[in-house]
């Protein structure tokens, strides 16, 4: 099954059809889908693709030679594999001669690590002689950080002809993996796991999120259970460090001086950086408000679930306690509430973006959320504010140009979100008496539905969520 990835399809195959050599570069995160995409581009393509593994330079021209006998015949080769990087390019040139070929070399990073002169050998080879020939090379990987440091900004700077770092799937496209589901399910699904492509595949569309969550989350041994663990050792160095960070924000610590605190260390924006270049972690300031007031949050929403469900409780999972009762006693009676704040409002964001990128919805140059200070007066302090906050707002330059209350709650959400709207959108800078007013939620009182369609307030329901949009 292949779900998705129209713009990233396109990319590639508009890649196919130049008439001139193409070096192009695709990274991403582990498990993200890059290998499942490049197989499903070079379907029908006469290609090389070569995944490279950790060892030696040896074994690895040995697969490689594999990987271009597996598509076209070599006596040479079946006699004897590449003795070296300077022959596999050389053969590159002379099958090209013989028509368009497609060269990926996956996982790049163990390659260059196994040959610190690969990089100098490829520049070299893309600049002497490719030249006119119909070749079209794909550089992919997993490792982010030494793409950026090494390939992006290496050798092969100024002579790649594209890069793409992949991204997980959008909410629409990841609900594609649970068809039957309903809307709501398929969103506390994308909250729990997000939209990795191997970690829905690890969930069973067959059965109930409930039992998902219970059996490939909370289960020791399975994928879920330790994954997060897996991901800070292999992407980053001192993951104890990192992994003490992205705790301390998931336990509310969200300000810079606080994880810090709460880490015991000093200096940790770099860290947090590095996180955030992952797309683990971001820091997020109000739309039309002050950077000052940002905060630090967990990105991904499968590393969000685990810190804040599967971690507090991995020891007595580990000594063997039961995953159904956890799932009972500590997750069921919290799962909507995860649910509600940050993701339901992350997917009303995205579908603001995807609405202003198809006219649908107001221009927007920045959309997010808002939130400051708003005049709250008490009897004994006239001048007493509060924390406002609205959780998706979209901005064309310095105005606001929409303006939305999402709320994930089990009752229908009723007139006093929308006056609370009201109360607060007035305090968001660059707001007029015109900015259009949107409420998100699973239901709606009948009351205020009638009154919103007569005062241009619009409703949306999870449903409208999953229309066909530009989300696609």
């Amino acid at each position: 099954m292949f779900i998705g990835r129209h713009q990233e399809l396109a990319w590639l195959q508009e890649g196919w059809e130049a008439k001139k050599p193409q070096f192009r570069i695709l990274y991403g995160r582990r498990r993200v889908g890059k290998s499942r995409l490049i197989d499903h581009f070079a379907e029908q393509t006469r290609k090389i693709v070569y995944q490279a593994v950790e060892g030696t330079v040896s074994d690895q021209l040995r697969d490689l030679t594999e990987a271009v006998l597996a598509c076209e015949d070599n006596p040479v080769l079946r006699a004897a594999p590449f003795a070296n990087w300077a022959q596999a390019l050389a053969t590159f040139t002379s099958m090209a001669q013989s028509g368009p070929l497609l060269v990926v070399l996956d996982e790049y990073q163990y390659a260059a690590e196994a040959d610190h002169t690969l990089a100098s050998l490829l520049q070299r080879w893309w600049s002497r002689d490719v030249e006119g020939l119909p070749i079209y090379l794909i550089l992919c990987g997993s490792y982010i950080r030494f793409f950026v440091q090494n390939v992006l900004t290496g050798p092969a700077y100024g002579r790649n002809t594209g890069s793409w770092q992949l991204m997980p799937l959008g909410y629409r496209q990841a609900a594609g993996f649970f068809p039957d589901w309903s809307h709501e399910d398929q969103l506390r699904a994308y909250a729990v796991i997000g939209g990795v492509p191997h970690y829905a595949l690890q969930f069973d569309p067959s059965m109930s999120l409930a039992w998902n969550i219970t059996n490939n989350v909370l289960r020791r041994g399975s994928v879920l259970y330790q994954e997060a663990e897996l991901l800070v050792r292999e992407e980053l160095r001192e993951p104890r460090i990192y992994f003490s960070i992205l705790r301390a924000i998931s336990d509310g610590c969200t300000r810079l001086n606080d994880i810090e605190q709460r880490v015991g260390a000093r200096g940790l924006q770099q860290y947090l950086r590095n996180l955030e270049g992952l797309g683990l972690a971001a820091y997020r300031a109000p739309v039309l408000g002050k950077s000052r007031r940002g905060v630090w949050t967990i990105t991904d929403p499968y590393l969000r679930f685990w810190f804040r469900f599967v971690l507090p409780h991995k020891v007595q999972l580990d000594h063997g306690a039961s995953p159904e009762r956890v799932f009972r006693e500590a997750v069921a009676p919290y799962l909507d509430q995860f649910v509600s704040k940050p993701t339901f409002e992350e997917v009303c964001q995205s579908w603001v973006i995807a609405g202003a990128n198809a006219g649908t919805l107001p221009e927007a140059t920045q959309v997010g959320a808002w939130w400051g200070p708003v005049p709250r007066p008490k009897p004994d302090n006239p001048l007493n504010k509060a924390e406002g906050e609205i959780e998706a707002v979209a901005a064309h330059g310095n105005r606001l140009s929409l303006a939305g209350e999402a709320k994930w709650t089990i009752e229908p959400v009723g007139f006093g979100v929308l006056n609370h709207l009201r109360e607060t959108v007035v305090h968001v800078p660059g707001a007029t008496e015109d900015t259009p007013l949107y409420l998100f939620g699973r239901d709606f009182d009948p009351n205020l539905e009638v009154s919103a369609k007569a005062e241009g307030v619009r409703l949306i329901r999870v449903g409208d969520l999953y229309q066909p949009d530009a989300l696609d």
